[in-house]
């Protein structure tokens, strides 16, 4: 099995100095048993984003995802309390609720058994008839809900650290990166790929999002827009992020007045799926989630945020939309086609000692981080 070999040889596989260290072997791309370990040592363990508060003002307002094969929702409840729950009906198992919304009760679309709020069953039709039902024994299991900054996250493990010893650290510098962020509110959801879900590992596509090492080559207005000799990675515990810290005004991604709000580019990475981005031009941030839809197929996807009232930047939506999302996917697509190539099983990172310009660094702290974990969850 593919965690058996790297174990046998950690040090020349993943060395903790990254100017020596190799990546993960194919194998943890491609295995289903290493993807069946990483549902229950990642997914069901770690806290993962699902929206905003401001989504979630009101008794009933709802949103909800899917993280690997449990989908689940967080509501907020008649007495004030935002509980988390998941999104399976505990008669027959059909999916209670779907997108997000508000709703007076939660009501399953298939036998109509009704669920409180707060999870518990008001109503199941003819349950009466039955000797011995307890509706207290079909309440909706909970699920836990934090917040940091407005987003909200959920943890399907109650005995996980707190929301808050994981971004220990991410929200302070965050507000000084945006220091708006508590005035903004998400106005779409949207999908970093131009279908449901990229044809390629979760981790494909974490890996290319936490380095601009391939930016150069591939994103070539992206590299016009940043002075990439400025451009910095720092790691945290459970987190990295990227900095562009100089804007060009004058580039072919799209323009950027000197007057915006935004001057700069961040790209934060918060363990294990979530990205918090700000690209320059008027306030903004896209928040979403890299998570996967089976071995090889990945969704990465959340919502945009703005000022509310705000026009659109329309320029930069079109670069985003038109251009980056279409370089990206087409990346991660033929990596992952590369990884089942008998030619391939490691390679080796590119490291730059002061965090600056196209270090590899933060892939090297993600992959330590996804072995950390599966060794754990052994």
């Amino acid at each position: 099995m593919a965690l058996d070999l790297l174990r046998d040889d950690f040090e020349h596989a993943l060395h903790t100095d990254p100017a020596r260290a190799h990546t993960l072997p194919a194998s943890f791309y491609l295995d289903p048993e290493v993807f069946e370990r990483e549902k229950e040592a990642i997914f069901y363990r770690h806290w993962h984003y699902i929206g905003h508060l401001s989504q979630l003002e009101r008794a009933g307002d709802y949103v909800t995802t899917r993280i690997a094969d449990e989908p689940v929702f967080v509501m907020r409840s008649e007495d004030g309390t935002l509980r988390g729950f998941y999104n399976v009906c505990r008669h027959r198992a059909h999916e209670l609720l779907k997108g997000s919304g508000r709703v007076d009760s939660i009501v399953c679309p298939y036998h109509a058994w009704t669920y409180r709020s707060d999870g518990s069953l008001r109503h199941a039709r003819f349950a009466d008839r039955m000797p011995g039902f307890d509706h207290d024994a079909f309440c909706l299991p909970q699920i836990r809900v934090e917040s940091f900054c407005g987003f909200v996250f959920v943890n399907l493990d109650q005995d996980a650290e707190s929301l808050s010893e994981v971004t220990g650290g991410v929200e302070k510098a965050l507000r000084e990166d945006a220091p708006f962020i508590d005035e903004l509110r998400p106005t779409e959801s949207w999908s970093f790929s131009t279908s449901a879900a990229m044809a390629a590992n979760w981790k494909v596509v974490v890996d290319n999002f936490l380095e601009c090492y391939h930016c150069q080559k591939a994103h070539p207005d992206f590299c016009d827009l940043f002075d990439m000799e400025a451009y910095e990675t720092e790691i945290g515990r459970w987190w990295s992020v990227q900095r562009g810290p100089k804007v060009r005004g004058e580039n072919s991604a799209y323009p950027v007045a000197g007057e915006e709000q935004v001057q700069r580019g961040m790209f934060w990475f918060v363990w294990p799926t979530t990205t918090i981005n700000m690209l320059p031009g008027v306030a903004n941030l896209t928040v979403m989630s890299i998570l996967p839809h089976g071995l090889d197929q990945a969704s990465f996807s959340g919502h945009r945020y703005a000022l509310p009232g705000a026009e659109a930047d329309r320029d930069r939506m079109r670069y985003m939309n038109d251009v980056l999302v279409v370089e990206d996917q087409d990346l991660c697509e033929s990596v992952q086609r590369g990884l089942r190539s008998r030619s391939y099983n490691q390679g080796r990172f590119i490291y730059s000692p002061d965090g600056r310009g196209v270090s590899e660094h933060a892939v090297h702290h993600f992959h330590r981080l996804v072995h950390e974990a599966l060794e754990k969850g052994a």
